[in-house]
């Protein structure tokens, strides 16, 4: 009489499963922290003084740009990508429609569904863009800005993350339109010189006042942005008040990067040395 004899493929299932039972069983969890060098960051990524605010935040890591996410303001407070010459490109025509990143939402605030994600805003206006021509943009005080710029991906497949709203801000149109848009020009011009840059940039908030969702909104705890640019010869970075006029030169902003830093609560550049460039700062045709 023949014995029938289980399935072979069960018995390698709870095989498997026992073996992975008695090892959870006999050996400690432990956890070790390691250092993750991310290509956006130029190495290690920005990272907060504060324990606390460190544990109410996240990195997220798209293609183009990482991103530092704060549950409190609900949105970025630093956004680090890297430029090269072949991304630069022609983004006049490439729509600007705010998508939710489906890597940022926190537990209670999930996908930041306060901002009208599906709202069409333009970035740049066609009139003040090298990439383009046309009529004389609206001023809106409530214009929101990609950290990480259209111009500067639009030569990639991978240019519509660039309209996740972890990469959004509100940013007055004075300042959107003015000097901020002609540093963005600058270093796109520059790339093409110098085949790489990297950049770190974000908000920083009023001293005494915990961001919140009305941060969303110019002119109540936002009180400004940073942007810090890295070359092989070290850093230029800048400060650019919310309510800087539109005439303004971003020359005028130049900044120490432990100002930015005491500002923000950020180490931005954790494993470079922090060396101010006058190479650098030159080469974005300002006085050192």
């Amino acid at each position: 009489m023949s014995v029938k004899t289980p399935n072979a493929r069960w018995f390698t299932c709870v095989d498997i499963r026992a073996i992975a039972l008695a090892a959870a069983i006999s050996l400690p969890i432990t956890g070790f922290s390691q250092e993750v060098a991310v290509t956006h960051c130029a190495g290690s990524c920005p990272y907060y003084n504060s324990a606390f605010t460190a544990g109410n935040s996240k990195v997220v890591i798209h293609h183009l740009y990482a991103a530092g996410l704060n549950r409190y303001s609900r949105r970025a407070d630093w956004i680090a990508y890297r430029l090269s010459d072949e991304a630069v490109g022609i983004a006049s025509l490439l729509p600007r429609e705010w998508q939710p990143d489906r890597l940022a939402g926190f537990s209670e605030v999930a996908e930041l569904q306060d901002l009208e994600s599906g709202v069409s805003v333009p970035e740049i206006a066609s009139s003040v863009s090298p990439y383009g021509g046309g009529s004389t943009p609206e001023s809106n005080e409530q214009d929101r800005v990609h950290l990480a710029p259209m111009t500067s991906f639009a030569n990639t497949p991978y240019w519509p993350e660039i309209n996740y709203t972890s990469n959004m801000l509100p940013m007055p149109a004075p300042l959107r339109l003015g000097p901020w848009l002609r540093l963005e020009q600058s270093l796109n011009g520059l790339v093409s010189k110098e085949k790489e840059l990297h950049v770190i940039t974000g908000p920083f908030f009023y001293d005494g006042e915990m961001p919140g969702s009305g941060s969303l909104e110019p002119g109540l705890n936002l009180a400004g942005y940073y942007k810090v640019v890295l070359d092989n010869s070290g850093y230029a970075a800048f400060i650019f008040p919310q309510q800087l006029a539109q005439n303004e030169d971003y020359c005028g902003q130049l900044a120490e990067l432990d100002k930015i830093e005491e500002l923000t609560g950020l180490h931005l550049l954790p494993d470079r040395e922090a060396k101010r460039s006058r190479q650098l700062i030159a080469n974005l045709n300002c006085t050192p």
